[in-house]
């Protein structure tokens, strides 16, 4: 080792000491799960995740509605069954679905709930009777056995061309609310996050 070596070394010590020194209150200690589209080697986005014994999706495999559209959208006529993908964990049992529009979250056209056993790709058709046309996703509640004791929560954020947000619900109340790897974009062939009623 040269001296500049040492220099450096006992330079970078130094200041990981100061840092550790500076933290004023609690240190998140959540996972995190990178993914890297590798696009170039661009990384795509970073998400904390949740204990393994919480229900959660798949992070590289969002909600879809299926499409074989050569551009990835999905799009129905109004009143048209439409079909959806849900992955869950194995800490699943219990889904509620809600078909919102995109622009105005608040207008729910559909709802509907189901079982699961978890650890599955869930396949449902969704049948809202409506003849509103527009841009619409997937409001997703995941509980366990008991939704009172816990909640998680994925919905739009503001920006409903990006990713999903997760809220975490225990006992009624908001424990954390974390940006999610789950987005809503186009993939050709394969399908959409949102559906376009048309």
């Amino acid at each position: 080792m040269t001296l500049s070596d040492l220099r450096y070394s006992l330079i970078l010590l130094s200041l990981l000491a100061v840092a550790a020194g500076c933290k004023n209150g609690p240190v998140d200690e959540r996972e995190v799960v990178v993914i890297n589209p590798s696009d170039g080697g661009v990384m795509g986005c970073v998400q904390p995740s949740l204990p393994g014994d919480y229900p959660d999706l798949f992070v590289l495999a969002p909600p879809r509605f299926p499409t074989d559209d050569p551009n990835g959208q999905a799009q129905v006529d109004p009143g048209d069954p439409i079909d959806a993908e849900i992955p869950v964990n194995s800490a699943t049992r219990q889904v509620f679905v809600e078909l919102r529009d995109g622009f105005e979250p608040d207008v729910l056209i559909y709802a509907t709930d189901l079982d699961t056993p978890g650890n599955e790709v869930i396949s449902l058709v969704l049948l809202p009777q409506t003849q509103r046309i527009g841009r619409y996703y997937m409001k997703i509640t995941l509980c366990g056995v008991d939704c009172d004791e816990r909640e998680v929560v994925f919905d739009a954020n503001p920006d409903i061309t990006l990713r999903y947000e997760r809220t975490l619900i225990e006992d009624g109340e908001i424990v954390q609310v974390d940006r999610t790897c789950l987005d809503f974009t186009a993939d050709p062939g394969i399908g959409s996050g949102t559906i376009v009623i048309q």
